[in-house]
């Protein structure tokens, strides 16, 4: 039933990753990558390929895996665009795969992949075991208090004639896509088997289970409109995390 309901939501996920907010968060996550040629990269849950398309521009020589429980996403990110023949579309669990990894990795990134996670400690903790020394992980996700309607605002607000009846004709897939979502979230908060799990949906519950999985956030703050936390975490720092400034929470 869960495979079947991310496929659904593969359809209509893209009236998502195209909103503006969106598109802004992945320059963000790009930007905090750094990334160089050759770096080994994961993009773990790469959805419908919208991270990976933007790593594809503005790095088309590193090496990337993105992986995906869902056939239905990986077959809309494999149908995207030409990839770089370094590029891998790899259907599997993210904690599998880590497990089996034995190269390890330069930068190991998600975009509001840890709300779906069992058990998010576990998982920082065996993407931290696999991160390269002075690697970097760099992690998108959705606050608790998610308001879609700042999303979709600052998404309409700049849109003007043709543009604007576009997209106002493209709300009722954006909607749908916004239900699955809510299906999904409240499947996710269910099956949650760690008792720290609910510490994901909030900025200083993400810093204590980056914490204890090793590799502790040197930045936190908001993206996504203000919706979501962005992290930047590097492998063996110590110093303190920073949060953002008040006025943009």
């Amino acid at each position: 039933m869960a495979n079947f309901l991310w496929n659904v939501y593969a359809l209509c996920y893209d009236a998502i990753t195209g909103l503006a907010p969106y598109q802004d968060m992945l320059d963000e996550v790009v930007a905090a990558l750094e990334l160089s040629p050759g770096m080994r990269v994961l993009d773990a849950g790469c959805g419908t390929g919208a991270l990976a398309d933007r790593l594809a521009a503005a790095c088309p020589d590193i090496e990337l895996l993105a992986v995906d429980l869902s056939p239905g996403m990986l077959r809309q990110a494999r149908a995207r665009r030409i990839w770089p023949a370094t590029f891998a579309f790899l259907e599997g669990n993210i904690d599998d795969v880590l497990a089996d990894d034995a190269r390890g990795f330069d930068r190991i990134v998600s975009v509001n992949v840890v709300w779906t996670l069992p058990d998010p400690q576990q998982t920082f903790a065996r993407m931290a075991a696999r991160l390269h020394q002075h690697g970097r992980m760099v992690h998108t996700t959705p606050r608790w208090r998610f308001r879609a309607n700042v999303v979709l605002w600052r998404h309409l607000r700049h849109r003007r004639g043709r543009d604007l009846l576009q997209e106002l004709l493209g709300l009722p897939r954006l909607l749908l896509a916004g239900l699955l979502n809510l299906v999904l979230v409240g499947q996710s908060v269910l099956r949650a088997r760690a008792r720290h799990a609910n510490q994901r949906w909030h900025a200083d519950g993400l810093v204590q289970l980056l914490c204890a999985a090793g590799v502790p956030p040197r930045v936190v703050r908001p993206c996504y409109a203000g919706q979501g936390h962005l992290l930047v975490c590097e492998k063996e720092t110590t110093g303190p995390w920073l949060p953002a400034p008040a006025k943009d929470l």
